[in-house]
């Protein structure tokens, strides 16, 4: 398990029904039901950069409220900090399989939750409180090269690290 700084980067511009489907993604995220059907129409074939021994972050689209989508590019072993997340947040495998270690706070620590292992098509979503970057505690570890496609209520960025 390797614990990094990943590489954030912005997406070169994007064809207008790409940036189209992006914005239909980000209005679609109180309902895991049509992100879902939505994110497997998407077709986002490309080279993502990578971070050797990490996990490299292109941001593919920011909304006028912080809504964020973003493709994660991870070498196999690549494990994030426990982080948690804004209100919303959904997650799709695109290719490989990623280890999530969901953790809850029970006063000023972390208790150890669930464990699941999500492979190409598998899918998170999560609704926690407005307002708040310690929604959906956990980490991810990359089981093998994958990369995977992010959306957010607001900047991952601005999520807790633990």
């Amino acid at each position: 398990m390797v614990h990094c700084t990943p590489l954030t980067c912005t997406a070169p511009n994007l064809p207008r029904t790409l940036e189209q489907q992006l914005e239909l993604l980000v209005q679609a995220l109180h309902d895991e039901a049509r992100l879902l059907a939505l994110s497997s129409a998407l077709s986002l074939e490309g080279d993502y950069p990578r971070a050797p021994h990490c996990y490299s972050r292109t941001i593919l689209h920011r909304g006028p409220q912080g809504e964020e989508v973003m493709v994660a590019r991870w070498e196999a072993g690549a494990c994030s900090p426990i982080h948690g997340h804004p209100e919303l947040a959904f997650v799709r495998v695109l290719e490989g399989r990623l280890r999530v270690e969901n953790f809850s706070k029970c006063g000023k620590t972390l208790e150890p939750g669930n464990v699941q292992e999500l492979e190409t098509g598998d899918h998170i979503w999560h609704k926690g409180v407005a307002h708040r970057f310690d929604n959906a505690i956990h980490r991810v570890t990359a089981l093998e090269p994958s990369l995977s496609l992010h959306i957010y209520s607001d900047d991952a960025l601005r999520g807790r690290t633990f």
